[in-house]
C-alpha cells in the first residue's frame, strides 16, 4: 500500500470513531454523573492518541524510505490500541 492511501485509510479510520464517539455523546448526556465522567476522560484520552496519531501520520508522510515500516508499525499499534480505547468506552452504555 502506498504511503499516502495508507495515511489517508487510517485518517478516516481515526474519523469514524470520532464520528460513532459524537454518536455516543446524546447518551453519555442522558447517563449518570459517574458514566457521564468516565465517558468525558475516556474521550480525553482518545483525542490525545488521536493527536499523537496525527502527528505520527505526519512523520509517515516525511519518514525515508527505510524507516517506513518502522514507523507504520507504530501508527498500526497506535491505531489499535485507539481502537481498544473507543471499546471501552462504548462498553460504558452496555
Amino acid at each position: 500500500m502506498e504511503r499516502n492511501e495508507y495515511r489517508e485509510n487510517v485518517k478516516k479510520a481515526i474519523d469514524e470513531i470520532f464520528d460513532q464517539i459524537e454518536a455516543l455523546r446524546a447518551k453519555a448526556d442522558n447517563a449518570s454523573d459517574k458514566v457521564r465522567q468516565e465517558y468525558n476522560e475516556k474521550v480525553k484520552e482518545l483525542e490525545m492518541l488521536r493527536n499523537q496519531m496525527e502527528s505520527k501520520l505526519d512523520e509517515l508522510a516525511q519518514a525515508a524510505d527505510s524507516k517506513w515500516d518502522e514507523v507504520k508499525d507504530t501508527v498500526n499499534s497506535s491505531l489499535e490500541s485507539f481502537k481498544e480505547g473507543f471499546k471501552k468506552l462504548g462498553s460504558l452504555f452496555d
